[in-house]
């Protein structure tokens, strides 16, 4: 696979006052857990006080959908968004140069 169908996903977010250890316990179950997919290049989470940006490197945009549409995603979403302040900012990146 060519560095053309690599797809970058960031997304920014905060995690609610008091939260930010419960918060990063299942960030690093989610990035463990889908480093192990088909078509995962990487997968990390960054800190800076309560904000919070991650990088995901997919090998194409099906592997990027195989995982937005797993069952494991969608399961540990649903612990990890009521600890957030707010909805994560997320974009998608092509490689231009």
């Amino acid at each position: 696979m060519g560095q053309a169908s690599v797809i970058w996903v960031t997304a920014q977010f905060r995690a609610a006052p008091g939260r930010a250890d419960a918060l990063i316990a299942l960030l690093d179950e989610l990035a463990r857990h889908s480093r192990t997919e088909a078509g995962c290049i990487d997968y990390v989470y960054l800190r800076d006080g309560e904000a919070f940006s991650s990088v995901e490197q997919w090998a194409s945009a099906e592997a990027e959908a195989a995982h937005n549409d797993s069952d494991f995603l969608r399961a540990i979403l649903k612990r990890i968004l009521p600890l957030l302040d707010g909805r994560p900012h997320v974009s998608r990146w092509r490689r231009v140069v």
